[in-house]
Order: structure tokens, then sequence, then C-alpha cells
């Protein structure tokens, strides 16, 4: 049980250090769009049987999925055409600040992953709001962050906002 986590710990850490070093070097594209199908094992409802009342579609949670990676492009897009420094001031606090922006919204988005009940996507939802709004005001995002990558760690302070990428 504890070595499947690991395994799986693993393999989401190396997909989300794989998305960010890509995003740092070449814009990302849109993901396709999801695809919803209905249970194949599930009865089919017969809609002509009055004995059965109709029940409420359960919301769907998956939709986080899919804001925090058109948040994640949205921002690898305005960072890589300039667009963002009209917002904030294109400095080196900023600059490190954007990439913890969207290192905390990949680890979010990796999250996801593994399913997330209606209660967890309104809190990545208000967390994503609420890092962009720091984010935008210039202020300390709130998390701390160490990322050990191949040649270089990415360290984030998130009650300073100090931080950046360092040679290992």
């Amino acid at each position: 049980m504890i070595g499947g986590f690991v395994v799986l710990s693993v393999v989401g850490v190396a997909v989300v250090v794989g998305m960010l070093l890509a995003a740092r070097e070449e814009p990302a594209t849109a993901p396709p769009p999801s695809v919803i199908t209905e249970d194949p094992a599930a009865p089919p409802a017969d809609p002509a049987d009055p004995a059965e009342p109709a029940e409420p579609a359960e919301p769907d949670a998956s939709y986080i999925e899919a804001q925090l990676e058109a948040k994640i492009n949205e921002y690898k897009r305005l960072r890589g055409s300039g667009a963002l420094w009209e917002s904030i001031p294109d400095n080196e606090y900023n600059r490190t600040a954007v990439s913890a922006f969207l290192y905390l919204l990949t680890d979010m988005k990796v999250a996801t992953i593994w399913g997330v009940t209606d209660e967890q996507a309104q809190e990545y939802e208000e967390r994503m709001l609420m890092l962009e709004e720091r984010l935008l005001a210039e202020e300390p995002l709130g998390d701390d962050i160490t990322i050990t990558l191949e040649d270089e760690v990415f360290t984030y302070d998130g009650d300073t906002g100090e931080g950046g990428y360092t040679p290992k």
C-alpha cells in the first residue's frame, strides 16, 4: 500500500516537473476537451416509468481540472507574450512569483488526477482565485516551495515572496 502510494507520488512529481520545465521553454498548447461518458454498467433509465422520481444529477467536480489547466495556460501565454508585465512590473520578484503561482496551480491540477470531491473542487477554485489576487497585488502567495530540478533548485518563501532558481 505504502509502496504504491510512493510510486504514484513520484509519478505525480515527475509529471509536475516535466510540465513546468516545458513551460519555461515553450508556450503550452490547450489540451483537448475532456469527454464525460456514462457508466456502461449502469442500467438504462426508463423515462416512461413514473414510479421512479427523477433524481437530480450529481454535481461534477471534474470541472476544476479544466479551470486550473485554463488558468495555467493563460498565465504561460501572458508571460510568454509579455502581456503579463503590463499588469505587474517585470522584475525578479514578480518573475519568481509567477513561477511559484504556476507551480502551485500545477500541484492542484495534478492532485485532480486521483479525483476530487465537490468540496475539494470548491476549495481549489477559491485557492486559485486567492493566489491570482495575491499575484496581481504583488503580495507573497503564502506557501513555501522547494523543487529540485536536474541542474537547479527553485525556492519560494511564501511569507516574503523571495526566491528563484539557483544552480544545484
